[in-house]
């Protein structure tokens, strides 16, 4: 007796509407029944007859459960409502619709570039695998450009397209599917390109030599050295300008807006400290202590005629507080904004001896971590002394360190 065959069945949501197919050779069926089973009990938890000349069968969603294992059977029905024998049995899957999008696409986002790298995030609650994906590109009609290798790797599912058109909108979209069958779609993801054009300023651009057969690349970075006769040292990873003056006069154009940041210490005086010009414009940022015992910031910006002046609110500090000054210019107008850091200690902070890193939590700003043997613990940095001397200190107490040698290096 002629039996319908099930097509194949993919995974599937079972929170969303499911529809199978039938194969079936013989009287023309005006109906068809589908009953499911349990794959653990062999209980059945579905059984449903449609009147349809269709071979088709929807299997309503919440039918079932998700992350389970089902068996299937079908039989036909012609006009005479006579039933044919029972297909084959089919086992299935059940899985929840993995999480599967562009993780570095906002809605519509501007790519500033020619090649951008797209990367797909994916995750399945049911620990289901990713198999097998690829990337296309379409334009904005969708019509398909470009259709990537097939990839497998599941570390790190992402791709670059690269050759993007200035001022062109574009769809990008990936498909894929779980080592189990279930289908992977992230959907069209519509992106603009819009950049601006390397010109000779560029940091690094390149020329084609055909002659040659290659590409020379070159660079506008250069070293800029400072002018002047004075010799400077570094304490504590910062130069020391007290009663000495650092300038630079070439090697650097600034021509649009940029932003300044002076950050220093012992900066408690009434002077100027730091002045930008290109010969004929430009600016001065001084400070002065008032008779009130507070201290101000000023810039002074010629604009041609006049100066005009900023001021920095009115402040108090330490010379050891370490002051951050940054200085803005945007569309010829000027900002002046002051944080002071108090309490700078440019000394180095706590220390921690142990095998294992201390967390991340519990260490400060300067603190260090020496792997030795044994527990974990810190160490306040009142409680030790370092001695830096090329003999070993005689009198010494517990924690404290010799860093022996020339101390001069160090």
């Amino acid at each position: 007796m002629a039996r319908p065959q099930i097509m194949r069945i993919n995974p599937f949501d079972a929170s969303k509407d499911y529809e199978i197919t039938l194969s079936w050779f013989g009287n023309r069926a005006h109906a068809n029944r589908i009953v499911i089973y349990d794959n653990t009990t062999n209980e059945v938890v579905f059984d449903d007859t449609v009147s349809s000349f269709a071979l088709t069968h929807t299997i309503p969603a919440h039918t079932l459960q998700n992350s389970k294992k089902y068996v299937i059977e079908a039989q036909t029905y012609d006009v005479e409502n006579i039933p044919s024998a029972m297909s084959n049995k089919v086992l299935f899957f059940t899985f929840a619709t993995p999480d599967f999008y562009f993780e570095n696409l906002a809605e519509n986002p501007l790519i500033d570039n020619s090649s951008f790298t797209a990367f797909v995030h994916y995750y399945s609650e049911d620990w289901e695998d990713i198999s097998k994906y690829k990337f296309y590109l379409y334009d904005s009609s969708k019509k398909q450009l470009l259709e990537s290798e097939e990839k497998t790797d599941d570390l790190e599912i992402s791709y670059t397209y690269k050759g993007l058109d200035n001022n062109t909108v574009y769809y990008v979209r990936c498909v894929g599917v779980t080592v189990n069958g279930m289908e992977l779609d992230t959907g069209y993801a519509e992106i603009t390109v819009k950049f601006e054009n390397p010109n000779d300023y560029a940091r690094i651009y390149a020329t084609a030599i055909p002659k040659q057969g290659c590409i020379q690349v070159a660079s506008n970075l250069i070293i800029i050295q400072y002018n002047g006769a004075d010799d400077f040292e570094y304490i504590d990873g910062m130069i020391d300008l007290r009663d000495k003056t650092l300038y630079y006069d070439e090697g650097f154009l600034i021509e649009t807006d940029f932003t300044a940041i002076i950050r220093g210490i012992n900066l408690w005086q009434t002077n100027d400290i730091f002045k930008m010009s290109n010969g004929k414009y430009g600016f001065t940022l001084s400070s002065r202590i008032y008779t009130d015992g507070q201290l101000r910031f000023r810039l002074m910006v010629p604009n041609g005629v006049s100066n005009y002046l900023l001021y920095s609110e009115f402040l108090v500090f330490e010379n050891s507080d370490m002051v951050n000054i940054m200085i803005r210019k945007k569309n010829d107008v000027y900002q002046i904004k002051v944080f002071i850091e108090l309490g700078f200690d440019t000394k180095r902070g706590n220390r921690w001896y142990g095998t294992e890193r201390p967390p991340q939590r519990l260490i400060e700003n300067y603190d260090t971590w020496i792997n030795t043997e044994g527990e974990t613990v810190r160490i306040s940095k009142e409680d030790y002394t370092e001695y830096l001397d090329e003999t070993e200190p005689e009198v010494v107490e517990l924690n404290d360190i010799w860093l022996g040698g020339d101390w001069r290096t160090c």
